[in-house]
């Protein structure tokens, strides 16, 4: 909010209320205008009176300075947004992201995002003539920022929700407490997976932290089972190319690669499968078997949709899964004898992102 303009009614006096909540409350300056005449009951008097109101109004110097005041924040934002890639470059280490290869043309200034789009700021040689015209221009968030965001953005329903919360609760410590949306999202969760082994919900902050809750709930759930004992070593099993978090645990549960190998505490600890990928060739989807599985999976499986690539039934029926599970099952018993232990799955649904968008 850049400022505000109301009509001075001198009854009441809000105005010099309102003057020093805005200013001392949120930095905001408060501007009055005279109030309008009392209506007259004939209308050319009317009119020809109001015309006189807003001409004074106008040229007042309540409009002017207000106007003064809106060009100069409109000209600093301007100028502030033009500047930022430069300053983030100097100020932020990106996530992600080669350091020494980025240079402050490649960072992109976002001014505001809503549904599926940002508006960022265009570079200086791709706006359009005149550049009055539009300093910004739409831009398709394909990766739904990190796919956090598959509802879209600015959503009036959930800014009012989330304004709610925050309004109501702001943070709240969660040990051996409860409040109702925490408990509510936890029925409702724990309903539409209908799942009687799933009884509880554990809440985390972050992806890779609730990496890090979910494999030590089931390295401990493994070794109490089995009766291992402490100090012997347990992994995890996985797919290549899998990739799970930054945080050093979340790292383990991943064959070594760019995100992980150089890391100086890094200790890869698990198995991880080879699997079949999706390719659509032509109007076909084709399933291709890595060179691993070739002694249990040779042929090339061709299929007119994806429904039909991910009906398991059919996958039963034709002998395919039972194909996948020899290979699998191989592969653990050989571990087995090699004397590794393992105390997790951890998998990542149909498309695996880090490693390349492949389907799986």
């Amino acid at each position: 909010m850049e400022t505000v303009l109301i009509f001075q009614e001198e009854r009441y006096e809000n105005y010099k209320y309102l003057a020093e909540y805005f200013l001392s409350n949120h930095g905001t300056p408060l501007k009055t205008l005279p109030e309008p005449p009392m209506r007259r009951q004939n209308a050319i008097d009317d009119e020809k009176q109001m015309k006189e109101f807003y001409k004074q109004a106008v040229i007042s110097s309540t409009a002017k300075d207000t106007l003064w005041h809106l060009h100069d924040r409109h000209t600093e934002r301007i100028a502030r947004l033009e500047s930022m890639a430069d300053a983030a470059h100097k100020s932020i280490w990106y996530p992600f992201t080669q350091q020494k290869l980025l240079s402050s043309k490649d960072i992109t200034v976002i001014d505001s995002a809503c549904g599926d789009y940002f508006q960022t700021l265009a570079p200086a040689n791709g706006r359009p003539e005149p550049t009055n015209l539009s300093l910004f221009q739409p831009s398709f968030d394909g990766s739904a920022s990190w796919w956090t965001q598959g509802l879209g953005r600015s959503s009036p329903h959930l800014t009012l929700a989330a304004a709610y919360a925050a309004g109501r609760y702001g943070h709240v410590m969660f040990a051996e407490t409860i409040h109702e949306p925490a408990l509510a999202l936890a029925e409702s969760l724990l309903k539409v997976v209908q799942n009687p082994r799933l009884t509880r919900v554990f809440y985390s902050d972050n992806g890779s932290t609730g990496i890090e809750v979910a494999l030590k709930m089931a390295l401990r759930a493994a070794r109490v089972r089995y009766g291992w004992k402490s100090h012997e070593k347990i992994g995890v099993i996985g797919l290549k190319g899998g990739y799970h978090g930054d945080t050093i645990g979340a790292m383990d549960c991943a064959e070594p690669g760019v995100f992980n190998e150089k890391v100086e505490w890094y200790e890869g600890k698990g198995h991880w499968f080879d699997y079949p990928t999706i390719l659509q060739i032509g109007n076909e989807w084709v399933i291709r078997a890595p060179d691993s599985m070739k002694p249990f999976v040779s042929e090339t499986n061709k299929f007119t949709d994806l429904d039909a690539v991910f009906n398991l039934e059919r996958r039963r029926v034709n002998g395919v899964a039972k194909k996948y599970e020899k290979f699998i099952t191989h592969t653990l018993e050989r571990l087995h004898d090699e004397g590794r232990r393992f105390g997790a799955l951890i998998l990542e649904p149909v498309v695996l992102g880090a490693g390349g968008m492949a389907f799986v």
